[in-house]
């Protein structure tokens, strides 16, 4: 238990920090509007479930721990009978620093793909409680003031979750007939809240347009590209989408907006990790700089290639190259479009 809770530590904490900011913000900061009955049992479900996925955890960590103590056991004993005890003793010396390494490397993994993902999943169901006690908030400013952070955490977990998957991703592809229109008109439901907040006006010249890929990667890419163009938009903000067949073997997708645009020396930088740029949103905003690097990422991974072209103060234009590989994936199309008839 000592080095399982040693191994999760800084998981536990966060949890812990989330649960006391909750506490902090609708308790003294909202202390009038904000009744503490709803506050202690919404206390209690985090702690409850933050005990239950704990107790599964541990489990599966325990499990894990014995199989590989075995596993070196038997490893030790055949090492020994084979080459003698000088030598295995300073094999068993290197493995250990080496099974040290590695537990190191896979424990920054884990934390990448397991338990952020897992960790996500269990903040939605606060996320829906405290909604909920938004609704029943009198103060009408307090409560679109509320909304709009929780519609952003939302974001933020749902980025969260697909961009720990970003290293495995070949594990997490499924290529399909995909519509453009569909796949747009869901990452813009995704974005709705803010789209609708700052009065985006939408244009889209779709037409049927059919790709190749995978349904939900590809919403997380147009979940990106629009989310930038919220933070960066102008006082009269649009965003267009139009799909082009180039030829039968590729079709173009553009996703333009009329925000502020990005300097003209600071475009082949933007797909980098990290990088921030100097665009500001409203003088307090600033880029994390992760979004569109996830952007290039995940485009990678699906073989769409990337362009992008813009002007300061009119605005950015992403353009999403699609080729044809039904035939690399053995995809039976004609098949697909008899049984969608």
């Amino acid at each position: 238990m000592k080095n399982y809770l040693k191994e999760k530590r800084w998981g536990i904490l966060a949890g812990a920090a989330v649960l006391a900011a909750i506490n902090l913000y609708f308790g003294v900061l909202c202390a009038r509007s904000v009744n503490f009955g709803d506050l202690l049992y919404l206390d209690g479900i985090l702690l409850a479930a933050g005990l239950f996925y704990l107790a599964l955890d541990y489990r599966k960590w325990k499990q894990i721990s014995c199989i590989l103590d075995d596993e070196i056991h038997k490893n030790r004993e055949e090492a020994s009978r084979l080459l003698g005890g000088r030598v295995t003793e300073v094999l068993c010396r290197m493995e250990k620093e080496n099974a040290e390494d590695i537990s190191a490397l896979q424990e920054e993994r884990e934390g990448l793909t397991d338990y952020i993902t897992r960790w996500a999943h269990e903040v939605k169901l606060p996320l829906s409680a405290l909604g909920l006690m938004n609704e029943r908030n009198p103060d009408s400013e307090l409560q679109e003031e509320m909304q709009g952070c929780l519609e952003r955490i939302q974001q933020l977990l749902n980025t969260m979750m697909m961009s720990s998957k970003l290293k495995n991703m070949e594990n997490d592809v499924r290529y399909e007939r995909v519509y453009l229109e569909e796949a747009v008109n869901e990452a813009l439901k995704n974005q709705s809240y803010f789209l609708i907040r700052e009065h985006f006006q939408i244009e889209k010249k779709l037409e049927g347009a059919v790709v190749y890929s995978d349904r939900r990667w590809l919403v997380y890419m147009l979940d990106q590209l629009i989310g930038n163009a919220v933070k960066y938009r102008t006082k009269q903000p649009a965003l267009t989408f139009e799909a082009r067949c180039i030829s039968a073997d590729e079709v173009e997708l553009t996703v333009k907006d009329n925000g502020i645009g990005i300097a003209e020396g600071e475009i082949p930088y933007i797909f980098d990790r990290g990088y921030i740029g100097s665009n500001l949103r409203n003088g307090d905003y600033r880029s994390t700089g992760m979004g569109l690097y996830f952007v290039k990422e995940t485009a990678e991974h699906l073989g769409i290639r990337l362009q992008v072209y813009s002007r300061p103060e009119k605005g950015t234009r992403f353009t999403l190259h699609f080729s044809n590989n039904t035939a690399f994936f053995n995809m039976n199309i004609e098949a697909e479009r008899a049984a969608e008839e």
